[in-house]
């Protein structure tokens, strides 16, 4: 906590600077010590040069950044670790329509459901899962015959029902 202060303190908010203290960082790591100050006029006359070095640097790094890009499209959103599905995603897991999931999430009915500014919902599959489990043991193994049986709806013959459904028609005519 008091390294990501110290990092932000210093950062600013120039970009340059904040990358640059991430790759002095990445580096250490990697075993290759390197001072900030120096990355970051390094990182600003590589980026901001406008020699043919600087141009192609920029050139491969909008090649790379295009290509990290392309290849998380159609890759399931994570938020923090959590895998986020969209409302047409966990429509289709539920079995129900896009708009009934936005509701649910806009009721708060699925837990640590989003919605972004531009009204777009997002919601943790985890909570899409967790609803799923709770309306199959919701739902049970209802016997709809079996229910209908014991309420005796079948011991009406099915001749009342032909013959109600032709008075009905005989009196809208």
């Amino acid at each position: 906590m008091a390294t990501t202060l110290k990092r932000s303190q210093r950062a600013g908010t120039d970009p340059l600077v904040a990358m640059s203290l991430r790759l002095v960082e990445k580096l250490a790591a990697m075993g290759q010590p390197a001072k900030p100050g120096i990355m970051a006029r390094a990182l600003h006359e590589l980026l901001d040069g406008q020699d043919d070095n600087a141009k192609e640097l920029r050139l491969a790094m909008q090649i790379h950044l295009a290509r990290v890009s392309n290849e998380t499209i159609g890759k399931p959103a994570q938020a923090g670790g959590v895998e986020m599905l969209s409302t047409e995603e966990a429509a289709k897991l539920m079995d129900c329509s896009r708009p009934y999931v936005a509701m649910l999430i806009d009721a708060d009915k699925l837990e640590g459901g989003v919605k972004s500014k531009g009204g777009h919902r997002k919601v943790p599959k985890a909570s899409v899962l967790k609803w799923i489990e709770a309306a199959k043991a919701a739902a049970g193994d209802k016997d709809y015959r079996k229910a209908a049986a014991d309420a005796q709806m079948y011991s009406i013959p099915d001749d009342a029902y032909v013959k109600a459904a032709k008075r009905s028609r005989r009196g809208a005519d």
